[in-house]
């Protein structure tokens, strides 16, 4: 059974993962790329955290983000530098053409 709750239980943890993803990107621990490499050869994911944000749309992962913040307070919720200033530049992922990767019209990565 799941309870109710500020964003949903895949949405908060996954939100959380991109997030630390933008704090490692930032930190300059690792490129966008070597990220998600890592996370798709390490996790067997499909995409790595820094594509899955390009595809649910950089805006949507600062609001849910951002909302999750507000409603616990809790420091882990809030978005990223990185990914604010993605946002504010237009960069909002494959529905803008880009973000961390480039895509075509199709919304497919090139």
């Amino acid at each position: 059974m799941i309870y109710e709750s500020p964003g949903f239980v895949t949405s908060r943890l996954i939100c959380l993962l991109i997030n630390e993803a933008l704090h490692v990107l930032q930190e300059g621990v690792a490129s966008a790329e070597d990220i998600d490499d890592a996370m798709r050869i390490g996790y067997n994911f499909q995409h790595g955290p820094l594509e899955m944000a390009d595809r649910f749309g950089l805006d949507s992962v600062e609001a849910a983000l951002e909302r999750m913040f507000r409603e616990f307070g809790e420091l882990k919720y809030r978005p990223s530098t990185v990914l604010k200033k993605m946002v504010r530049a237009g960069h909002l992922g494959a529905k803008t053409g880009e973000g961390f990767f480039k895509y075509d019209k199709d919304g497919d990565r090139l």
